[in-house]
């Protein structure tokens, strides 16, 4: 894609670097695809990227796609929060996977995890009694 005509080439090269590290919403459906499916890691971590992102689509189509792999996503961040590399973000994820296990993980966050974490884990904790209620 580097171009020689009329631009230098390491512009050519700068740009087409930039495009290829984009992410799109196609691309999040093509990594939720691959990690529900065959369990991709190079497109978990895609997605969890784009739950952390700025970019409120990105975001979004991330955390469905996280959601619908269901128990292996729950895993998945279970691991990253056990390595201390969960976010806030990525926690809120774990009231639409699996009330018990959650509620599990949730409260020893609440009671030794980062300091980062605990207030999610708090308001993920009072989401789950208002899910149970209802």
């Amino acid at each position: 894609m580097s171009r020689t005509t009329g631009t230098s080439t390491t512009f050519g090269t700068c740009y087409s670097n930039a495009v290829a590290h984009e992410t799109s919403p196609l691309s999040l459906i093509a990594a939720g695809t691959a990690w529900r499916i065959f369990g991709s890691k190079k497109s978990a971590e895609k997605l969890l990227a784009a739950v952390d992102s700025d970019d409120e689509q990105n975001r979004m189509i991330a955390g469905m796609s996280l959601v619908k792999a269901g128990d292996r996503t729950f895993d998945l961040i279970e691991r990253k929060i056990e390595a201390g590399e969960a976010t806030p973000l990525v926690v809120s994820l774990l009231p639409d996977l699996d009330g018990p296990r959650t509620r599990q993980i949730l409260t020893r966050i609440l009671a030794d995890g980062p300091e980062n974490l605990r207030e999610t884990a708090r308001q993920c904790i009072e989401l789950l009694d208002r899910m149970e209620t209802a």
